[in-house]
């Protein structure tokens, strides 16, 4: 079985530019272990000549190719990070190839968003022929249903697959420290604490986070000795950002700063950082999470799907004030809890990996159906 799945190559682009970049490589390793499978093509439906920095060194022996050269070729084709011309689409499936539409993203969030805030982009649906669609397990509530009226086709959930392969390579390139010591710092030393929400939709906002850095530092003045918020340089000026902001006594006292996107190992490393806060709505499964637990710092996040596998430090839905207590309460720990807690977040860690034996099997009988 050869298998197709679809990128987009654009000039000047890496592979942290999107986390669907990510997940296709991570996709190409689990194939790599998966029965039966052949050939492994990357179809380009972007307007580049090349893979983005980064996923070709990761992609060893895999073509990156336009989708006149593999016509003949291909068994399945996943469209995932370029949609393909339809009348290709059409033409393979006539062929025999299984077609299958691989959604990483929050199509509901974009399809919502994109209109009411001016923006392109997104998932068109324009009639290809696909078998199925794909999802994460994070989209069957919020996404599934439209998908499956706007497809026309079943949905199915795979699982989210995650390797530090990129974590660390960006690890060594920037020649940082990485990684939580609580040793390193003074017991009474106040936490650096950084937020790393993109800041382009509400799914994933700083709001809740800075939030809960301010109360956390309400209640004990000497806990945070600073806040970070990433990605948030372009909402600096905006009245309504700047209104809110501007009434945190961490900004008053000179504790926050509002930064660029900055790369997260690197950020961490340089500014040495202490610890992440995070929110999202009905996005709970996240590659920045899965960076924090590698490096064993304290993760406050709101997802479910780390609450049921004990990993990071939980609080509920939009509750600020319950993310400032976890928030205090881990600053409290002592060196055998954070142990415990790197065991724990390693373990959980394993089961993302696009080798598991149950992770290649899931996808496999997808393949198969």
């Amino acid at each position: 079985m050869n298998v197709g799945i679809s990128v987009f190559a654009s000039p000047g682009s890496n592979v942290w530019s999107s986390g669907v970049n990510q997940n296709i490589a991570f996709l190409v390793h689990l194939l790599r272990h998966s029965p039966g499978v052949g050939g492994i093509y990357l179809v380009n439906g972007g307007d580049g000549d090349a893979l983005p920095e980064g996923m070709a060194d990761a992609l060893p022996g895999v073509p990156l190719v336009r989708p006149a050269d593999v016509t003949h070729k291909v068994d399945v084709v996943i469209e995932m990070g370029a949609q393909l011309p339809l009348e290709w689409m059409k033409h393979v499936r006539a062929l025999g190839a299984k077609l299958v539409l691989f959604v990483v993203g929050h199509t509901y969030a974009m399809a919502a968003e994109n209109p009411l805030f001016g923006r392109t982009g997104g998932l068109t649906f324009t009639g290809a022929p696909w078998h199925e669609v794909w999802t994460l397990p994070q989209y069957m509530d919020s996404c599934a249903p439209m998908l499956r009226t706007l497809a026309r086709v079943p949905v199915h959930a795979v699982p989210h697959i995650w390797s530090p392969a990129f974590l660390e390579r960006s690890i060594a390139a920037g020649g940082q420290a990485f990684g939580f010591d609580l040793g390193s710092r003074s017991p009474r030393a106040g936490w650096r604490v950084g937020i790393f929400e993109p800041n382009i939709s509400v799914v994933k906002n700083g709001m809740v986070p800075m939030l809960a850095c301010e109360q956390a530092y309400r209640t004990n003045r000497g806990a945070i000795d600073t806040m970070m918020v990433m990605n948030s340089l372009h909402m600096k000026e905006h009245p309504s950002f700047n209104t809110l902001a501007a009434g945190l006594d961490l900004v008053k006292d000179g504790r926050a700063s509002f930064e660029p996107r900055v790369a997260f190992a690197e950020c961490m490393g340089r500014f040495r950082l202490d610890a992440v806060v995070s929110h999202q709505w009905e996005n709970a499964q996240n590659y920045l999470y899965y960076d924090a637990l590698h490096g064993g710092y304290p993760l406050v996040h709101n997802s479910p799907f780390l609450r049921d596998a004990g990993a990071g430090l939980f609080y509920d839905g939009f509750d600020a004030l319950g993310a400032a207590r976890a928030l205090l309460g881990a600053r409290d720990e002592e060196p055998g809890y954070w142990r415990e807690y790197r065991t724990a977040s390693r373990a959980f860690l394993a089961t993302l990996a696009p080798d598991r034996a149950e992770n290649v099997a899931a996808f496999r009988r997808r393949l198969a159906a």
